[in-house]
């Protein structure tokens, strides 16, 4: 859990550095995406007009397979431009923890790319075209189906 103490924030910046397990996200782990990695954080709280302002960043560790090739990789994710605002509660403490996180989880990307260059997979063979251009696409001649919307006049 990542929080603070309101009336030692009243008197000073605070500074949150910790980490917390993978299971803190809540992402069920499955083939295609996990985190493997603990959920670093590296935040300053600072006392501003009647709240407290949160700025640091946010990281962790992705490992799936490619949304293209299929390939095993490990990404990185950061939010280091983690800016907050909390209106301070009449609590001694204030948990920051469900804002944190899903500052992290925004960043997760919808499919993990081995790099923004990835070719894929070919449609016919499935050869990974990364590794060699497969005969099959080299022949492949263009679909014309779509040819006579090239003629209309808009």
């Amino acid at each position: 859990m990542i929080k603070f103490s309101v009336s030692r924030l009243e008197k000073e910046p605070i500074e949150l550095v910790g980490e917390e397990p993978p299971q803190w996200l809540e992402i069920e782990p499955t083939d295609l995406l996990k985190v493997s990695e603990s959920v670093h954080y590296d935040l300053l709280a600072k006392a501003v007009s009647g709240g407290a302002l949160v700025e640091g960043k946010v990281s962790t560790v992705l490992s799936g397979v490619c949304g293209r090739c299929l390939e095993p990789i490990t990404q990185k994710i950061e939010n280091s431009g983690l800016h907050l605002f909390f209106e301070l509660p009449k609590a001694d403490e204030l948990d920051i923890s469900e804002d944190i996180r899903g500052e992290i989880l925004l960043e997760i990307p919808m499919n993990l790319l081995c790099s923004e260059n990835c070719r894929g997979l070919c449609p016919r063979c499935g050869k990974n075209q990364n590794m060699d251009k497969c005969a099959c696409c080299d022949n492949e001649e263009p679909d014309d189906r779509w040819g006579a919307l090239d003629n209309l006049k808009l």
